[in-house]
């Protein structure tokens, strides 16, 4: 059963069955079964179903910055932290935040007297579609269902008899709140033709379905979000009348859409070969008898590239995080969250060979621009982007009125990363000129403002280290020992983060200016001043990076984010530099793993995992995925925030709410392990865990230019390098060889031993 996975039963999850249903997408529309026998669930979405945003303008509040400063830097943290809000606050500012909502559901009824038996829900994970099977004596009842890349719709086809309608769709919780549901809602029936839609913050939105009646019964459902039903109701059926009206056509237009993006890459590790067979309950159970087993490993690499392929597609919205699968209507961390969960989501798209899949990220990030120089210049008076941590469709100017999510400044600048990595993977000249060097430019121009210059150097103030709380304004105890509590004082000087991301920027823009002339020489000279004034990094006395570059700020590790190891990963200043920043990093991670696994996340363990590969340590970045297999995942393998059954990996919450940035998160902790590249060098192997004996992987796409395959058993390996372009680099062998490269466009040289 080669790149799929099944269960033994339907949606389990009291009160949110919908966690644990089958997701489907093709980027715009998705789809969750949900895997019941006698009455199914289908939930239908779409990725522009956003509700409740309210954006006005940002009042102008940057005189308050000074008075802020002032009263951080005479030691009034906790005074000063608020201000910038409050100040929000007493101009009128109130937005509010939007959330994604399901369309509808499809409602399958095959009532039956017969006890059901041999059931099996399962997903083709290389093709997108999903599947019900169950006997009924001596019939069969089966459901397909997949999202059509094609022909953008939903196809559903079920055994002949089953009854089918269309409705709203119903939370699981219980009690639910009737004040969330749709309003003014319509139902009708037509024939063969179903048609719904229904209101919600006093929009419309609808969809309409065609029930095909033969041998079995075919389903073929499309949602709009835009419009009203006296337009969209019969354009769509015209649509969905001109589609084929036999399920396997309909697949065999979509599966090779999905197909070539999901086996653009593969990762295959050595298991047991009945163990590729288990179910996912199986695969769970033998992670808790023992450790992670590499069929496990494998299949949650397979599903986070799967769930990347389907929650997003070119000229559609990025993947958030529930991706296209919330069941509910006020979804509980459903933004687009920039500092660090977003950015995760795309680690792995680059390197997999997804780069078309980065490009809805660009797009969402290129729409805000000016929302994004609004923020700066109205909170800070800067010039350039402010782009705030939390934004979502409709809400790109700053909407969450927390303190730690307006004082920190680096999510422009984080971003500015990816826009700067994608020109390197792909040297799309096109992309550089007119999308990645005008943002770190508008990136450069709000730190070359923001940044306090004291002689020849410069300090951040306010400055954050997302989500932390330096230690010395940690509420205590009553023995004083400190514990995490909500959002009590976040505000600092010169986090370690915002450092490292300001000299990224910078570091960036001089590489632009390099290789294409693209930067006069005032524009770099400012830059290399940047870069010359930065604070230097320190280490405490645990020999592990400092999280505050400030005296006042003392290091506090009973938390989940690794912002201050940002210089090594997910940023690659410190990336093969020298052995002594590798210990150094590493002992930054390990420190989270043991004085603050009590708060850790599954997306800090998967951060972890890459950051332990990054400086070659393939134990530590298996024993983070380890963890996650035993405490964060569900039976359909989605991944919780955190542990919810608080048995002391991870956060002990009074819920645990569904997320996916671990789950996309995976991939590239994997790829990391397995293979490292900057502009200069590529490592194969370079966090092979003693687990890992046996495998293979590829092609996998480098900074340098090069799509690289490879296999391994043992020491013996093989290892191919195409380039995509003129290009030369060291590559580094997994015998601890290297060997210095120069080759041309479309030239393959093959490494073995």
């Amino acid at each position: 059963m080669k790149h799929e996975f099944w269960m033994k039963r339907p949606a389990s999850w009291w009160g949110g069955n919908w966690r644990e249903g089958t997701p489907l997408g093709n980027g715009v529309h998705g789809a969750l079964l949900y895997g019941y026998t006698a009455h199914e669930r289908v939930m239908l979405s779409h990725t522009r179903l956003w509700r409740g945003d309210y954006s006005p303008p940002v009042p102008d509040v940057s005189g308050t910055l000074p008075k802020m400063r002032e009263t951080l830097l005479n030691g009034g943290v906790p005074e000063g932290d608020p201000m910038l809000v409050n100040a929000l606050y007493q101009a009128g500012y109130a937005p509010k935040e939007a959330f994604p909502y399901p369309a509808a559901d499809l409602l399958v009824s095959l009532p039956s007297q017969t006890p059901f038996s041999h059931y099996r829900r399962s997903l083709k994970m290389e093709t997108g579609e999903g599947r019900v099977s169950y006997r009924l004596g001596e019939e069969e009842a089966l459901r397909r269902c997949f999202v059509s890349r094609a022909d953008d719709v939903v196809v559903l086809e079920c055994n002949r008899d089953s009854q089918v309608e269309i409705g709203v769709h119903m939370p699981d919780a219980v009690p639910y709140d009737p004040a969330v549901l749709p309003q003014n809602v319509e139902t009708r029936q037509e024939g063969e033709w179903l048609f719904f839609r229904a209101f919600l913050s006093g929009k419309e939105h609808g969809a309409v379905a065609r029930v095909v009646r033969g041998e079995r019964t075919l389903v073929i459902a499309r949602v709009y979000t835009e419009g009203t039903s006296v337009e969209k109701w019969p354009e769509y059926q015209a649509y969905i009348r001109a589609l084929p009206t036999d399920y396997d056509t309909l697949f065999q237009r979509h599966a090779p859409l999905h197909r070539e993006l999901f086996n653009r890459c593969k990762v295959e590790l050595d298991d047991l070969p009945e163990r590729f067979a288990m179910s996912n309950e199986e695969l769970l159970d033998l992670a808790w008898e023992e450790e992670l087993p590499n069929a496990l490993t494998q299949r949650m690499w397979e599903y986070g590239r799967y769930l990347l392929i389907s929650a997003t597609a070119e000229n559609s919205l990025p993947c958030n995080l529930t991706g296209l699968w919330s069941g509910d209507y006020k979804a509980f961390w459903a933004f687009n969250m920039a500092n660090i969960n977003l950015e995760m989501t795309y680690w792995q798209a680059l390197p997999g060979n997804l780069e078309e899949l980065a490009l809805p990220f660009f797009d969402y990030f290129d729409r805000g621009m000016e929302a994004f120089r609004e923020n700066a210049r109205r909170i800070y008076g800067c010039r350039g982007i402010f782009v705030p941590a939390v934004s979502m469709p409709g809400c790109m100017r700053h909407v969450c009125m927390a303190p730690h999510i307006t004082n920190w400044t680096g999510g422009a600048g984080w971003v500015a990363q990816h826009y700067y990595d994608y020109w390197v993977f792909t040297r799309d000249r096109e992309f550089l000129e007119n999308r990645a060097l005008p943002f770190l430019r508008e990136a450069a121009a709000f730190y070359e403002d923001f940044v306090i210059w004291q002689g020849e150097g410069w300090m951040v103030c306010p400055s954050v280290s997302p989500e932390n709380h330096t230690s010395n304004y940690l509420p205590r105890s009553e023995n004083g020992v400190p514990y995490d509590v909500g959002d009590p004082t976040q505000a600092s000087i010169n986090a370690a983060m915002d450092v490292a991301i300001i000299r990224e920027v910078f570091t960036h823009l001089l590489a632009i200016g390099k290789d294409t002339g693209l930067l006069d020489g005032e524009e770099a000279a400012r830059y290399e001043r940047m870069l010359a004034g930065s604070p230097e990094y320190q280490l405490n006395e645990y020999g592990a990076p400092r999280e505050w570059l400030h005296p006042d700020f003392p290091d506090n590790d009973r938390h989940r984010h690794q912002s201050h190891l940002y210089p090594m990963f997910p940023g690659l200043e410190k990336a093969r530099q020298s052995p002594e920043d590798d210990a150094a990093y590493r002992q930054g991670g390990l420190r989270r793993m043991t004085e603050g696994i009590e708060y850790q996340t599954s997306w800090s363990l998967t951060q972890n995992a890459c950051l332990m590969a990054r400086v070659r340590d393939g134990e530590l970045a298996f024993q983070s995925l380890n963890f996650i297999s035993k405490a964060f995942l569900m039976r359909n393998l989605f991944t919780t925030h955190n542990d919810w059954r608080g048995d002391g990996i991870g956060l002990t919450m009074a819920s645990a709410p569904f997320q996916i940035d671990a789950n996309t998160g995976w991939p590239a902790a994997v790829q990391e392990m397995l293979l490292f590249s900057n502009e200069e060098r590529v490592d194969i192997l370079p966090a092979l865990p003693a687990k890992w004996k046996k495998g293979s992987a590829g092609p996998m796409l480098t900074r340098c230019g090069a799509a690289v395959s490879f296999s391994w058993d043992g020491d013996a390996y093989s290892v191919k390098a195409e380039a995509l372009r003129d290009t030369s680099f060291r590559l580094f062998l997994p015998d601890g060889t290297q060997r210095s490269l120069t080759m041309k466009k479309d030239e393959v040289l093959t490494f073995q031993a």
